[in-house]
């Protein structure tokens, strides 16, 4: 029988390719079909986020998650969780098919009245394969996960590639969700081999329930503060502004906060087995932070600094006006990823009500944010979400170096170090643009090349430990993957 220890491996790498091929079979999609599309389509599929996704959160209810925490279970667990979940997405789309009229009278736009009915749709979808997301996650089958992610990604991504080149406009965006929400379903029902029984055990909903009310409540908090921009901006700023900021914001989905998941997928199980050993977790800590800021800033850093020839080269000049949104959604990266680390850590030694308050925290001055910010523009509101991001990192590494008992000194200098060398960088990257202005394709591959060696070079000299913990990391990373190909 295969040890935890090579299945822990196996789901590393195959979590790895997962998170980085998908993302990057949707961002080739998204900037081909970007190029074919207008603002304004984009913009049309914005105003109506923030509904799908409260719908979504809904259906699942935490059941998904309920069943892959749970150790004792068997069919009766799967099978309830199943009708429930497809119970709910019903009653989701009844309202979102009746109260499209009401969305599109908000926006002022008919034509949402079609797109919210039609969208809806992958909420029942996504209802019949939630059981079997939580089959191969608690048999750590990863492989089979990254496989149905990939052709889904690429099958959604020909289809609104198609549609986009054949004139349907923000229905290829439609479609092209809902295309891959098919896939998804079909591979996964494929790959279980698990089939639902006409079976609902009362006794066994209460216990899913009693989990799963914790995270649905979780997560409809955190679908409402993080879309609630989508329907402010789609009612007080033209439709194309709003559609610049969809846009930025998925940039933003597929570097940052994909990255940033990514990586508490792993450290999470990681730093739950060495909780008790306080020596053992801090050091692993301090490593694993080290790595996580020198990657990010880099990363960051050059997200940055070629946002702008990269649009224009990639997105065409129409996209231009995203790029002062790109970037600022970019510099979140810099905070964002090292939040969610620490908050995941603080969650796997349990120390869940320290959690809690870092997250209560951040909602608290993103709601204050918007209130105070919003009469300045979409820019304004972005850069308060971002400041309220920061102070809830330091925050966060304030209460974890308390907690266990980590020196403040080695979360914070290697911070501020980064940031000098992210501005010195910077500097460079801005005499470059100076110099080749109006050539764009040497601009970007100036930026992507001299900038990062320039970078690197400064965090060597400066001993920033990340460059070692990236050298190590490596090397665990592809022995594990060569004995995950041969076992």
């Amino acid at each position: 029988m295969e040890g935890l220890r090579q299945k822990t491996t196996k789901g590393i790498f195959w979590s790895f390719l997962d998170y980085f091929g998908v993302y990057l079979v949707k961002f080739a999609f998204t900037i081909v079909i970007a190029r074919t599309l207008s603002p304004d389509d984009y913009g049309l599929m914005g105003m109506i986020v923030i509904f799908i996704a409260i719908g979504q959160t809904l259906m699942q209810s935490g059941f998904s998650m309920a069943l892959i925490q749970k150790r004792e279970h068997n069919e009766e667990d799967f099978f309830t969780a199943f009708w429930f979940n497809i119970l709910v997405a019903v009653i989701v789309y009844l309202i979102l098919f009746f109260g499209a009229g009401a969305i599109a009278g908000f926006f002022g736009r008919e034509i949402l009245v079609a797109i919210t009915r039609v969208a809806a749709t992958g909420i029942i979808i996504n209802s019949l394969c939630s059981v079997q997301v939580a089959i191969l996650t608690k048999r750590m089958d990863f492989r089979k996960l990254t496989w149905i992610h990939l052709l889904s990604a690429l099958i959604s991504g020909i289809t609104g590639l198609l549609m986009a080149l054949k004139g349907y406009e923000v229905w290829a965006l439609v479609f092209q969700t809902l295309s891959g929400n098919v896939i998804y379903l079909a591979g996964l029902w494929f790959s279980t081999r698990w089939k639902p029984r006409l079976v609902f055990d009362y006794r066994r909903f209460r216990s899913l329930f009693n989990f799963g009310y914790k995270v649905l409540l979780q997560g409809l908090t955190d679908v409402i503060f993080t879309k609630s921009y989508y329907p402010l901006i789609g009612k007080f700023f033209p439709v194309s502004q709003l559609g610049f900021y969809t846009n930025a914001n998925r940039f933003h989905e597929i570097f940052v906060r994909q990255t940033s998941y990514s990586a508490s997928r792993v450290v999470f199980p990681a730093f739950a087995t060495i909780q008790d050993d306080r020596e053992r977790f801090r050091n692993n800590y301090i490593r694993s932070f080290n790595l996580l800021t020198f990657l990010m800033f880099l990363g960051s850093l050059i997200l940055i600094i070629t946002s702008r020839p990269f649009i224009s080269v990639a997105l065409t000049a129409k996209w231009l006006p995203s790029v002062p949104f790109m970037q600022l959604f970019f510099i979140d990266g810099f905070f964002l990823p090292l939040l969610i680390f620490n908050i995941n850590t603080l969650y796997s030694t349990g120390r869940g009500g320290a959690s809690l308050r870092i997250d209560i925290l951040r909602k608290a001055l993103i709601l204050i944010s918007i209130i105070v910010l919003f009469r300045y523009g979409i820019e304004a509101l972005i850069a308060g979400q971002v400041f309220s991001t920061m102070v809830s990192m330091i925050y966060s590494a304030l209460a974890l170096g308390k907690i266990h008992d980590i020196s403040y000194r080695l979360i914070f200098i290697p911070l501020l170090k980064l940031f000098i060398i992210s501005g010195l960088s910077f500097a460079l990257s801005s005499l470059i643009e100076a110099g080749v202005a109006g050539y764009d394709w040497i601009e970007l591959l100036l930026k992507v090349t001299v900038v990062p060696l320039f970078f690197v070079a400064l965090a060597w000299l400066t001993g920033i430990h990340g460059i070692r913990e990236l050298r190590d990391f490596m090397h665990n990373f592809m022995s594990g993957a060569l004995r995950s190909k041969r076992s």
